[in-house]
């Protein structure tokens, strides 16, 4: 009896390196995304708001990477079942991690403007943290839902480039979906981002120079100038790691025989990067993050020499001889 779900791959050798390097940014990226998501849930960050949005981003930042770790099982196994979810996968969170972006500064935005009656009444909820999650919300469930049109036709397998995902559309109307649910919400995402962004800028720019700024005021700026910092990183890097797979993938679709596999290949060895570099971003640029990593390695440190030198900085007690003169 044959395996009908085992699949030739027509690179193997390309297959094995690629599930490698993959694992190997997973072993340092899913820790790493982990650990910006227990920082989370600690009370220096629960306090600030935005920090739902952050947790959205790690945690489909973890994601994409545990799905490409699934990568070296497919290397050894061929299983295209494997494939299939894995490409699911990936398409689901690295979708949402490159359009959450566009939550944060819309999020900050809203959070940093003084009067309400210069929002939009589609924006206000947002000044509340129940407003954020459901915006959260929203952007993962069409995260989930997006793929079903691929997922119910059979479309999900071992595409041109030779990664998992969305194989060959042979279909006008799937084409059509494609273009508008996938490229145009992507395109959409880093248009809203930018918006905001330069809306951020200009506040940033009006409150410094205002000379009765509060320390609540200068709290508030150090920490929009920070999350500014954070989203220039989100959006670069994704441009540069991205784009010319994602370009390569067009061409392939156009005319299947463009490149070899191999070649192809190397195009998406990149492709976890942005998800690797995302939290130690946050770590580094988000204060009360960064802040609250030092506190909690400080109290480690502490913790460590206790249980190493139990009678470090305590008196030595000798004890007294009880034999009598």
């Amino acid at each position: 009896m044959t395996n009908t779900s085992v699949f030739v791959d027509p690179d193997p050798g390309s297959t094995m390196w690629l599930g490698i390097v993959w694992a190997i940014y997973a072993a340092i990226g899913i820790p790493a995304n982990l650990l910006v998501l227990v920082l989370s849930m600690t009370k220096n960050v629960r306090i600030h708001p935005i920090n739902i949005c952050i947790i959205s981003i790690a945690f489909a930042d973890m994601m994409v990477l545990v799905s490409c770790l699934s990568s070296i099982i497919w290397a050894l196994t061929y299983d295209i079942r494997v494939c299939k979810v894995m490409g699911v996968g990936i398409y689901v969170f690295v979708v949402m991690s490159m359009t959450l972006p566009s939550c944060l500064s819309l999020c900050r935005y809203v959070g940093v403007v003084r009067d309400e009656k210069e929002l939009h009444p589609m924006l206000k909820p947002l000044r509340r943290r129940k407003g954020i999650l459901a915006l959260n919300g929203i952007f993962w469930t069409y995260g989930l839902l997006f793929n079903l049109p691929f997922i119910l036709t059979d479309r999900m397998g071992l595409d041109s480039l030779g990664f998992c995902g969305v194989v060959e559309i042979s279909s006008v109307l799937l084409w059509v979906y494609y273009l508008v649910f996938v490229i145009s919400v992507l395109f959409g995402a880093y248009i809203v981002t930018f918006i905001f962004y330069r809306k951020l800028s200009a506040w940033v720019q009006e409150t410094s120079s205002l000379m009765t700024a509060t320390s609540h005021t200068n709290e508030t700026l150090a920490l929009t100038r920070n999350i500014m910092r954070m989203i220039k990183w989100l959006l670069f890097v994704p441009f540069v790691f991205y784009y010319p797979a994602v370009v390569v993938q067009m061409a392939l679709r156009i005319s299947p025989n463009l490149i070899s596999v191999f070649t192809a290949r190397i195009f998406v060895i990149t492709l976890p990067v942005p998800h690797l570099v995302d939290p130690f971003v946050t770590l580094f640029f988000v204060k009360c993050y960064h802040r609250t990593l030092v506190e909690l390695i400080s109290k480690g440190r502490k913790l460590f020499k206790h249980l190493v030198y139990p009678t470090q900085g305590s008196p030595m007690i000798i004890p007294q001889s009880n034999v009598s003169s």
